[in-house]
């Protein structure tokens, strides 16, 4: 199929950088593209943070308006477009495919998150009740109707389309970050008194609050309390959790900053806390954690070995990793008890106690924390830069 005559649509509710920086990547395939969202990042960090009319309103451009504005644009857009839409919002890749099902316009669903699966973790839902049951048929029309799929990592597509059905095609590509945006060297940071450790972004129900806020504790009570800085730039359902339960603590906790200052802020940070409960790391893989590399820290995750994320920083050996699963490994979905597995916690206490030790080790060897941040630094530079994603992209949609 000649590229050229392709015109390619990227879809999601939210601008936001990482659904830019898709852009992109497609553009640099050789395709024309056009990106196609309603509510800036500014206006989305706004509104998620109100409540009342304001938050409903929110849901209303995401859930009835957006979707409306993709119809319109996909009934007016030329013979053979390729349209990339993303799960912010869930159901919009099936509901374009069926009103465009007479027209030559393939639909590539890009699954950053999983539903129902999400709301099932956050408790909003029970698993597998009806009405898990009933987004689970969208989800399912989502992988088998829409001309491929693709997933940000290799555990999160065996999940989704052992539990929901498999894709018609599917790729995974991971979600990276814009490097160009982190133009700038690698700042050493080895003379500095205290190791400085930030969380930053989304700390929402598929995130692991409880574990960071024990862990933190535990280490603030501690011998290397003082050699230890803590910093949360945080947005999310758990946020104010995590600030009432942090609130007599030494610790630095602000709402989410824009793009651009967090760019800038983190050029003097050691280590990227980020992590994932169990259950979460079946539904998504956090796109901060691209970021924080690529601004020359280096990880430190709270989450299960077995997940994309966990893997990421292994093959980077780009930081350190507390396992929260009592699990290495995870079992096929269809096995006896991986619904419960997979969602099983450690011991808070035991997994604090790893944490503090992990951080003892890193003060005790300084030149190890700085080999972990330049590995993060180059490894996401030489792993996941635009030129590999962007073949992985043309594969896709040379062939859908």
């Amino acid at each position: 199929m000649d590229k050229k005559k392709l015109k390619v649509y990227t879809g999601s509710s939210v601008g936001i950088d990482y659904f830019f920086f898709l852009t992109s990547t497609i553009e640099n395939a050789g395709f024309e593209v056009k990106p196609l969202f309603l509510i800036t990042e500014i206006e989305y960090r706004r509104l998620a943070k109100s409540s009342g009319y304001r938050k409903v309103w929110l849901r209303i451009k995401m859930y009835i308006f957006y979707p409306l504005f993709l119809i319109f644009k996909g009934l007016n857009a030329p013979k053979r477009s390729i349209f990339v839409i993303s799960s912010n919002t869930f159901f919009a890749p099936i509901l374009l495919r069926i009103f465009l099902g007479f027209k030559s316009i393939k639909v590539v669903h890009m699954l950053y998150d999983l539903f129902p699966d999400a709301l099932e973790i956050a408790g909003t839902i029970k698993f597998d009740s009806r009405v898990s049951k009933l987004i689970g048929l969208i989800t399912n029309a989502n992988l088998k109707k829409c001309d491929a799929t693709v997933f940000l990592g290799d555990f999160l597509k065996k999940h989704a389309e052992q539990r929901w059905g498999y894709s018609k095609k599917s790729s995974v590509i991971d979600i990276s970050t814009d490097l160009s945006l982190y133009d700038y060297k690698r700042t050493d940071l080895t003379q500095t008194k205290k190791i400085i450790i930030h969380y930053g972004g989304q700390l929402g129900h598929l995130h692991d609050a409880k574990s960071i806020i024990e862990s933190v504790r535990y280490v603030l009570q501690s011998d290397i309390k003082n050699e230890i800085e803590f910093n949360f730039y945080v947005s999310g359902a758990q946020a104010r959790f995590l600030e009432e339960s942090l609130s007599n603590y030494p610790v630095k906790i602000i709402s989410a900053i824009p793009s651009h200052q967090w760019r800038e802020d983190i050029k003097s940070f050691h280590i990227g806390l980020v992590s994932l409960s169990p259950g979460g790391a079946s539904v998504c893989l956090p796109s901060k954690t691209y970021g924080m590399m690529a601004g020359g820290m280096s990880i430190l995750a709270i989450c299960p070995k077995w997940s994309d994320l966990g893997t990421l920083i292994k093959d980077l050996n780009a930081g350190w990793i507390i396992n929260n699963s009592p699990y290495v490994n995870i079992g096929c979905y269809k096995s006896l008890n991986y619904e419960s597995n997979i969602k099983r916690e450690r011991d808070k206490l035991e997994l604090a106690i790893e944490f503090y030790t992990c951080l003892k080790d890193i003060i005790n060897n300084r030149f190890l924390l700085e080999e972990k941040r330049l590995n993060a630094f180059n490894g996401v530079r030489n792993k996941h830069n635009l030129s590999i994603l962007s073949e992985k992209w043309k594969e896709v949609l040379t062939n859908v």
